[in-house]
């Protein structure tokens, strides 16, 4: 709702470029916004920021209630439990005045503490901080570090002295994950091209005593990203070779305690199935799909781990994903999902079945390990013993860690976030299903107040991209309940929509709505509004759909199929000009997610993303919903001018600039938004108070 109609929104000048394919012509007037350097560019995003904020200028009460309702749910005082890195234990610490939480350890033989690691020492950390990784060495030596002071993921790599407290070696950036070697002065880790393609192509051997560094491993294929990690037992690492799915297409291993000697190869590229490496006494573990997209377990020894010797632990069983495999000194621990629920099962050596673990939530996530929270960190649990430390998350329950003893099957909350002032009472989530068109049934996450009348509106998030999951979480995106609970105490209820392109229901579930068949995806979350309505949850009028980065691509492409379905649309950060990300293979991914939208160098892949493209089917005679969407400067994996040229386009098509458009770029922060201030509230703040708009609510 404009509510001054005074307020023009700004019109960047076309500069019409036309092209020719598949006999196909398209006229792209805005592709000079991909020049930043260039003064008119930011002009214009500073003054699409300017009519942002005149046009909401009448939700300024609204939007100071729904900050100070979300300052005031966060969390009270306390802290997740410590993980163990050999002889230490490592745990963060908030101290007043300070912007970022400290790292701290201390040994498990004494409980004085010392401090490791302070990012508010780091320059620019002030502006904006992201944690990278946080990997001490086994003797607790040395602690790798990496972190981005810009948003554009570009993580600088540090090796610490924790007896000096100097950083001995720096200067690595484009760093991703890293791994130490058994010996306590070997690091592992892969490095980014410094382009904007976002492939990790390189492994780099780093001695750190000499400060010598090595490329060990370089990916050619720029469709696949080079990985390193421990095994569960410490006893071995791995190089994986993967794409954009589940598992690695070669993997290859090398004993900790030996990072001298050569890597060995256990699974070529040729045997052309997805697969993942552990180790568990003398035989090697794999959990691949070659039996069937839901995954089984085999072994073989670690001597000899060719196909011939593989044993079968797990069958492969229609329905029931095998997601993870952990590793215990005298347990298999198995993360598995039958529909949304997942479950854990242990197995001991003699093969004899635990009680399995089932939450008693409906969906929900559930994390094993536990993590630095960094952007490459890795979940860890300690190995000896029989106890394994899990996280539960949903849209009632805030993050609880519990910690469950395979010995004598008996478990303990070991950490829950407490929120001042919830009360989960109040709220009820639960699984609906709606048919799409092919009769397929898709499930929908839904959360809303106890008390609220149905029908009533409902605001649906989506992703449905890369075979990515998506599941209730109190904290973690795309739940946000310390925000979502603003808009479910007004009488909104909130859903994520599991449509096909995600990978909530397997492999097959994924490959259902990829290349060709994409479009899946769209009509999955219109069939999910639809059967919303149906069933009496939601009032046709109001349903606003929600999507981030290629799900913000996924809600613009299903209102260019249905405009006249959705309230409004809120897409952040989005893929916004599917087809000419997949043209040009210098953009981020793009080359890797011809897999997932489909090649338009061939002719009929090409028709079909045509079809759906947010860019390229904008026009006067086809109105489409009020739209929020947002973009950031510095953002490393949607460039800032996919959303900015989406919304010039969409302005030049009607006489009146589509004043309903709002657009906003983050001029500091990144993909994900500002780290920390009170700019984080006021984004979320801004956005549910744009929405509550839409749906006429009071802004007052």
């Amino acid at each position: 709702m404009m509510r001054d109609k005074r307020v023009q929104p700004p019109l960047p000048p076309a500069e019409p470029r036309i092209r020719v394919l598949h006999d196909d012509v398209t006229l792209d007037c805005y592709a000079w916004l991909r020049d930043r350097e260039n003064p008119e560019v930011r002009a214009y995003l500073e003054a699409e920021n300017s009519y942002a904020d005149q046009a909401t200028a009448h939700l300024t009460g609204l939007k100071a209630k729904l900050i100070a309702e979300i300052d005031g749910r966060q969390p009270c005082e306390g802290a997740p439990p410590a993980f163990q890195v050999g002889p230490f234990e490592y745990f963060q610490r908030s101290e007043p005045g300070l912007l970022h939480t400290q790292w701290w350890r201390r040994p498990l033989a004494a409980d004085t503490a010392e401090l490791v690691m302070d990012p508010n020492a780091l320059e620019g950390a002030e502006v904006f901080y992201r944690l990278g990784v946080f990997e001490p060495s086994d003797d607790g030596r040395y602690v790798a570090f990496s972190f981005d002071v810009i948003g554009n993921e570009n993580y600088e790599l540090r090796v610490r002295d924790t007896e000096t407290g100097r950083d001995v070696w720096q200067g690595s950036r484009w760093a991703a994950m890293v791994a130490w070697a058994a010996d306590g002065q070997t690091l592992f880790f892969t490095r980014e091209r410094p382009d904007l393609r976002r492939q990790c192509h390189k492994l780099i051997r780093l001695d750190v005593a000499t400060g010598t560094s090595a490329v060990v491993f370089e990916e050619a294929d720029e469709r696949l990203n080079v990985g390193i990690r421990r095994s569960d037992s410490g006893a071995w690492l791995f190089l994986d070779v993967k794409g954009v799915r589940r598992g690695a297409v070669e993997v290859w291993c090398l004993p900790a305690d030996q990072p001298d000697v050569g890597w060995r190869r256990l699974v070529t590229r040729e045997f052309g199935h997805q697969v993942n490496v552990e180790h568990w006494k003398d035989k090697f573990l794999f959990h691949v799909d070659d039996a069937g997209p839901y995954w089984r377990l085999v072994r073989a020894p670690i001597d000899d781990a060719s196909l011939s010797g593989w044993e079968e632990v797990i069958p492969h069983r229609d329905g029931v994903m095998l997601e993870e495999v952990h590793v215990l000194e005298h347990h298999l621990v198995l993360l598995e999902r039958d529909g949304l629920r997942p479950r854990l099962v242990s197995r001991d050596e003699s093969g004899r079945l635990g009680a399995a673990i089932v939450p008693d939530e409906p969906s929900c996530s559930l994390t094993v390990g536990l993590s630095a929270g960094g952007h490459y960190s890795v979940a860890r649990h300690a190995f000896r013993g029989s106890s394994l430390m899990y996280k539960i998350s949903s849209f009632v329950r805030p993050d609880t860690v519990v910690e469950h003893d395979f010995a004598d099957e008996k478990s303990a909350v070991r950490y829950q976030v407490r929120i001042p002032g919830y009360d989960a009472a109040r709220y009820v989530a639960t699984v609906v299903m709606a048919e799409a068109d092919d009769g397929v049934q898709v499930p929908i996450s839904l959360v809303a107040r106890r008390d609220r009348t149905s029908p009533g509106p409902v605001f649906l998030n989506v992703y449905g991209c890369y075979g990515v999951t998506r599941w209730p979480s109190f904290f973690a995106w795309p739940s946000f309940m310390t925000a979502r609970l603003s808009l479910l105490d007004r009488g909104v209820a909130f859903g994520i929509v599991h449509a096909r392109g995600g990978g909530e229901l397997g492999s097959p579930w994924h490959e259902a709505a990829t290349r060709d068949r994409k479009r899946v995806t769209y009509t999955d979350l219109i069939a999910a509004a639809e059967g919303l309505v149906k069933q009496g949850f939601a009032t046709r009028d109001g349903i606003i759909i929600e999507g981030q980065s290629g799900g913000g691509g996924t809600v613009l492409a299903t209102a260019v199929l249905r405009p006249d379905l959705f309230r409004a649309v809120l897409a952040q950060v989005p893929v916004a000009d599917i087809l000419d990300t997949e043209l040009d293979f210098t953009m981020p991914y793009a080359l890797q997610e011809t897999a997932e939208y489909g090649d338009p160098h061939i002719a009929h892949e090409y028709r079909c993303l045509r079809s759906y493209d947010p860019y390229y089917n904008l026009s006067a005679d086809h109105p489409l919903p009020p739209t929020y969407i947002d973009a950031a400067l510095d953002d490393g994996q949607v460039l800032y001018y996919q959303p900015a040229r989406y919304v010039a386009q969409r302005r030049s098509c009607t006489a009146d600039r589509d004043p309903q458009v709002v657009f906003r770029t983050r001029m500091v922060g990144g993909h994900s938004g500002g780290s920390h201030g009170p700019s984080v509230a006021e984004e979320a703040a801004f956005r549910m108070a744009w929405v509550l708009d839409q749906l006429r609510y009071p802004s007052g």
